[in-house]
């Protein structure tokens, strides 16, 4: 799972090359995905953010974190 979100980031910091905003703030989730169980280390209000960030539906909010976990 965290290999997949690893992928999405990936691919949102491709997509954003040209906004410095956005560009910065995947780069940023790139670096606290780095860590294997950075997910456990987090309050939840913010592993659900950088969750959302990632573009995860909020309907798959809770299992995919529950997963992660």
């Amino acid at each position: 799972m965290i290999n997949d979100l690893r992928n999405i980031c990936d691919r949102l910091i491709s997509v954003n090359k040209n906004n410095p905003k956005e560009l910065k703030k995947y780069t940023l989730i790139k670096e606290i995905l780095k860590k294997d169980n950075c997910f456990l280390n987090m309050d939840i209000e913010y592993a659900y953010s950088i969750l959302r960030d990632l573009k995860v539906p909020e309907d798959k909010l809770k299992s995919i974190y529950l997963k992660l976990i």
